[in-house]
């Protein structure tokens, strides 16, 4: 993954580890370090032997051993299910746990039996551990901030991908790949990917996030881009206790002279009206719930993004100017 800090570049540094010289060492690794890095990060619990049914018996391929494999296998391009035995033969070798039989058919038939909701909570783990060794970072007044934003990637053209994740319309049928949109959270104090959401592309990112506010927590700060900067997420999240901060869009040209309250020269409070159109991401009688007004605070200033100087504009929940002074919103 190629790390670029085009809005944080003090924090460049910082954060350079998290990229691309952490996956070369990763991709580096022989099998036993790597398992051993991986042990240090997972729960037991998520990884264990099951009490009864797939996953349950003792096997060569334990639902650990099976992980560890298939996370070595992905981190290395091109690498066939042999190799990935040969390992596993010379790690069992090294600990004098017997021999493991050359065929890959074992290996691959573990791999099927991954049962996805552990593999979901095991992946969650280390983005946990990972913001509990920087418990101060990537906070505002104690309360954690996660990041939203979205993106794409191609798929394997099958019949299955293409049912499930269509390409563009604007491509010709044969002539284009099955895209998937994904929508992911990050912890702004670690940098670790704390939860995805994937879907096509049809769909818009609004409908993406309604979907995981459930994960969103009591006290969590939001911060997003333009497209996260609507009504009803500024409206909604804050009754289940959770902040929003979003660059306002283009489209939406405030005029200072007629803010509600000034907190500042370009620092003020303002009442948003709800639109009279029906949402198209809550239902009828979610869409009733949401208040005809809210308050909101807009905050403009100039940064240097890119190279080039411009002008940003701020709107968030956090209206309080004492607990959440202007630089400190700014510098989020």
């Amino acid at each position: 993954m190629m790390l670029s800090t085009p809005f944080f570049p003090a924090l460049r540094a910082q954060l350079a580890a998290l990229g691309q010289r952490t996956a070369h060492s990763l991709r580096h690794l022989d099998f036993p370090p790597l398992a051993a890095k991986l042990r240090a990060l997972l729960p037991p619990q998520w990884l264990a032997a099951a009490a009864e049914g797939p996953n349950s018996r003792e096997r060569i391929y334990s639902l650990r051993l099976t992980f560890e494999c298939f996370v070595w296998q992905m981190l290395k391009p091109q690498t066939a299910c042999r190799e990935v035995v040969r390992a596993v033969q010379a790690l069992f070798q090294s600990v004098d746990k017997g021999s493991v039989n050359e065929k890959t058919s074992g290996y691959i038939q573990a791999r099927q039996r991954l049962p996805k909701e552990r593999l979901e909570k095991a992946v969650a783990a280390p983005a946990a551990t990972a913001d509990r060794r920087v418990p101060d970072q990537g906070q505002l007044n104690g309360r954690p901030v996660k990041v939203v934003d979205c993106s794409t990637t191609q798929l394997p053209d099958t019949a299955a991908n293409q049912a499930r994740y269509p390409q563009p319309s604007s491509q010709k049928a044969g002539c284009g790949f099955p895209l998937l949109k994904f929508l992911v959270f990050f912890s702004l104090g670690s940098g670790a990917l704390l939860k995805g959401v994937l879907d096509h592309w049809k769909n818009h990112d609004l409908r993406r996030l309604h979907r995981a506010w459930e994960f969103l927590c009591k006290g969590d700060i939001l911060l997003g881009d333009r497209a996260y900067a609507d009504y009803i997420t500024l409206a909604c999240l804050p009754r289940q206790a959770v902040e929003v901060g979003a660059r306002l869009p283009g489209t939406r040209k405030p005029d200072f002279r007629r803010a509600h309250q000034r907190l500042g020269r370009q620092d003020a409070l303002f009442d948003w009206q709800k639109g009279g159109q029906q949402s198209a991401i809550l239902s009828a009688e979610e869409g009733l719930a949401v208040p005809e007004k809210i308050p909101v605070r807009l905050l403009r200033f100039y940064a240097r993004i890119r190279g080039r100087k411009q002008r940003v504009t701020l709107v968030t929940t956090l209206l309080d100017p004492v607990a959440y002074p202007a630089e400190k919103l700014i510098a989020l």
